[in-house]
């Protein structure tokens, strides 16, 4: 009988933990690929969410690779306030917050701008990793979260000789 009691609540805490993982909110950041000395837009996707009315992100990226220009809020997000501290290259940290919780499903939080250095001569691949994210429903109360950030690849950019070559002709 104690092993069947044993069992059952094993059992329980299992399901529930699949049932909490299923229903997290996903944020993520799609794989892209961007040339030297092009300019990117990186959008921070989330999946599904219902009331959220606070975010915080903070960022590493490679800044010998990627160039911060600026972040913009979204349709979805135009009635959050954001604040964007870049003043460390390499980092980034993006607030946002509202009165009132916006809902939706596959949408741009924020979308970020950065320009890829233009003396890459060789592919590469970075990613800008999500370090401490917090999302916030407007009960303020946390909403339960993963993180994906797949590679950004980084393809080479046509040497200085044969752009002034391709200008001549």
């Amino acid at each position: 009988m104690n092993i069947v009691i044993k069992f059952f609540a094993v059992a329980v805490m299992f399901f529930s933990f699949i049932v909490s993982n299923a229903e997290a909110t996903e944020l993520s950041i799609p794989a892209l690929e961007a040339a030297a000395g092009q300019t990117i837009e990186i959008p921070v996707i989330i999946d599904k969410i219902d009331n959220l009315a606070g975010v915080k992100l903070s960022m590493e990226y490679d800044p010998e690779i990627l160039i911060f220009k600026k972040a913009d809020k979204t349709k979805h997000t135009s009635s959050l306030m954001h604040i964007v501290n870049d003043k460390k290259p390499g980092f980034l940290i993006i607030v946002m917050a509202g009165a009132k919780g916006i809902k939706g499903e596959k949408f741009p939080v924020i979308s970020m701008i950065f320009e890829v250095d233009k003396k890459i001569n060789e592919k590469k691949t970075t990613q800008i990793i999500l370090k401490d994210v917090q999302l916030m429903s407007d009960k303020l109360k946390d909403v339960q979260h993963t993180v994906s950030f797949p590679a950004l690849t980084i393809l080479p950019g046509k040497s200085e000789k044969m752009q002034t070559q391709e200008a001549a002709d």
